[in-house]
């Protein structure tokens, strides 16, 4: 065959080509430090970095997004929670101090006033908080806080509270009607007696409840007694239980109201204390078959930083501006997942209910009550002192003193059920401890999890961005190599191209 000029020019330029390409594709390479530019030039390169970038792409949203935000919520509802344990801790010498002494009128006082302070701290300061804007413990209703911003008299509750037959406290009251009355002889005085009854009480989770239903309902009190496969109720409506103040005659000892008042009730609902006194049959047989029991009660005023009722029980709202009736489930299981690896969820928040017992305001309620009971029978002494010190007729004086005996007596009686108070303070701090201490354990074995996901996930993003530099880095002395023959190459097609087109036709003559 013969080869023209022309032919050797054409294929020199197709070889100067291809080598200047191969110098481009090396200095590309070495530049960039990339094996490929193009998926064109490798498709399986290329495959290969979009599944190890995808993959590191996950990893670094688990591990720097997913996974951090989940420990900075789970590490400020710790330390909210440490800090009510601390305040446990102060309180505990408080109610000791109670349970223990005669606490003076001003000494009471502040015992009391430094106790509120405490329950207030618990649930404003910690059981309230918030992680950037959402509220911790209030479950699926991070918007929403756990307390009332301020006062409220136009929300009406009907409320279903639970209980177990553990949760029946048995109570001692003072019955007692000793004053001073004109006229009344040494003999008369010697007659009044103060009288300890015991009762059985169930205490609401709130006071100061209604004794009406709520608008569009018929329901002021129902309790249902669940034992195995029976279930009885005692209600206003059937007529086993009576609604009363705790300022009526004998509204803590049942047996003496319905003797009084012509009535066989079982129970009586002390609406404006938010507690529940049982007659002996109804606490006998709750003990005895061991029932649960649930309550509904209604509630339609509530002051600044009480506790929104949809966060611990089940209940029915009726606004009375925008007449709107709104139904909350139980609020059990409001669980906050966080997806912190592939499939895998945590759960990173504590519900309040969970965490935080609402006995600590009502136990207080119980405190400041028997604090005053023990105050009025003080000032009936001080108010019989200054009788006797102002009269000069014996007969009376001797009167008078009977009087003061029997007020000394009663005020031994209130006072060692101030003590008692006291002391179920002390009962109730261990007890909401150790539902707090519950549920930072339950915290702590949640938070082991996450960080030992956080360091298999940081090992994992390792290994994967150790593949992906193997799959499309270049190594630099490969680089170098590649450059220099890719250079080589081109400089010797030059060179031959130069020797081959210098010759000519006469050069074969």
């Amino acid at each position: 065959m013969r080869v023209t000029n022309s032919m050797i020019s054409n294929r020199s330029q197709v070889h100067i080509s291809n080598a200047k390409n191969k110098m481009l594709t090396a200095e590309e390479q070495y530049t960039t430090m990339k094996k490929i530019q193009r998926p064109s030039e490798d498709p399986t390169i290329a495959s290969r970095s979009l599944k190890f970038r995808t993959t590191m792409a996950q990893l670094t949203q688990y591990v720097e997004k997913n996974v951090q935000d989940a420990m900075d919520w789970m590490d400020t509802t710790e330390g909210a929670m440490k800090k009510v344990s601390s305040t446990f801790t102060d309180m505990e010498g408080y109610f000791s101090q109670g349970a223990n002494s005669y606490p003076e009128s001003k000494e009471r006082t502040a015992i009391l006033t430094q106790l509120r302070q405490y329950a207030t701290a618990i649930f404003e300061d910690n059981a309230n908080a918030d992680y950037a804007g959402r509220y911790m413990f209030t479950g699926y209703r991070t918007d929403t806080s756990l307390l009332f911003p301020n006062s409220s008299d136009t929300l009406e509750y009907e409320i279903t509270e639970k209980f177990k037959s553990t949760d029946i406290d048995t109570i001692r009251n003072v019955e007692s009607d000793i004053k001073y009355q004109d006229g009344m002889t040494q003999e008369e005085y010697a007659k009044l007696e103060a009288k300890v009854n015991t009762g059985y009480r169930i205490q609401l989770s709130y006071n100061n409840c209604s004794n009406q239903p709520i608008t569009g309902g018929n329901n002021v009190f129902r309790m249902s007694l669940t034992y195995g496969n029976t279930t009885e109720e005692y209600s206003v409506d059937n007529g086993k239980v009576g609604v009363v103040s705790q300022n009526d005659a004998y509204a803590y000892d049942i047996d003496r109201y319905n003797q009084v008042n012509g009535t066989n009730y079982e129970a009586l609902y002390i609406y404006d204390a938010g507690e529940i006194v049982l007659g002996k049959t109804l606490y006998g047989t709750i003990q005895e078959k061991e029932a649960n029991f649930s309550i509904d009660y209604t509630k339609n005023k509530f002051e600044k930083s009480d506790i929104r009722p949809e966060m611990y029980f089940k209940c029915d709202r009726y606004d009375t501006v925008s007449m709107k009736n709104t139904y909350f489930a139980d609020p059990s299981d409001q669980n906050i997942n966080y997806e912190v690896n592939f499939s895998q969820t945590l759960t990173v928040n504590t519900q309040a209910k969970d965490a935080f017992d609402t006995e600590i305001y009502r136990c207080l309620d119980y405190i400041e009550r028997v604090i005053g009971d023990v105050t009025d029978v003080e000032n009936r002494i001080a108010d019989v002192e200054k009788k006797i010190a102002n009269t000069s007729d014996q007969d009376e004086i001797a009167s008078l003193g009977t009087l003061k005996t029997s007020l000394e007596n009663e005020q031994q009686l209130r006072v060692s059920i101030m003590n008692e108070a006291f002391g179920r303070g002390l009962t109730m701090v261990n007890k909401c401890e150790a539902t707090l201490n519950v549920a930072v354990a339950e915290l702590g074995a949640k938070y082991n999890r996450l960080q030992m996901t956080q360091d298999r996930l940081s090992d994992e993003k390792t290994d994967t961005e150790e593949k992906l530099s193997n799959n499309e880095d270049m190594d630099i002395a490969d680089a170098v190599i590649g450059l220099t023959q890719a250079d080589n190459l081109h400089q010797a097609s030059l060179s031959a191209t130069a020797k081959i087109l210098g010759n000519s036709l006469l050069d074969y003559i």
